[in-house]
């Protein structure tokens, strides 16, 4: 008996050693990606603002076991995108107008899937088209564990 507990103890320590956070991208019931998560990890959101229907690029990476948004790029200015210049650094590099140096943190990301907007995620290095593979209004999760 005291071998069974001590090899229960011995394998609970292990796991708990050498487990690795996961990073998670999916619905509440079908899984789109799950990576390794390790500091600095990037993640980029893409997709068609649904009202001036330009494309936006926001740019977090993982830290500290949060997600950090760094920056948003967008095309065209208007309702939804920031503007304050309180939230970070902005310029404009060609078409694009950037702000740079935001610093927002997010514990969990949560997306929808909308007419038109295209809604795709890359993370280590992968692209996920989301909007070819699932319908209009459905949540998508992005969370570390």
């Amino acid at each position: 008996m005291k071998k069974i507990f001590f090899a229960a103890l011995a394998s609970m320590f292990l796991f708990f050693i050498t487990y690795q956070p996961k990073i998670y991208v999916g619905t509440e019931k079908e899984i789109v990606a799950v990576v390794n998560a390790r500091e600095n990890l990037p993640l980029t959101i893409n997709f068609i603002h649904s009202v001036q229907k330009t494309p936006v690029i926001e740019e977090l990476e993982y830290k500290g076991g949060e997600f950090i948004l760094l920056r948003t790029k967008y095309k065209s200015q208007g309702v939804g995108l920031p503007f304050d210049a309180g939230d970070g650094k902005f310029f404009r590099d060609g078409d694009w107008f950037i702000f740079d140096a935001m610093n927002r943190q997010f514990k969990n990301l949560e997306l929808r899937i909308g007419k038109g907007t295209q809604l795709k995620i890359t993370l280590d290095g992968r692209e996920h088209e989301l909007y070819k593979k699932f319908p209009l209004g459905t949540k998508i999760i992005v969370k570390a564990f």
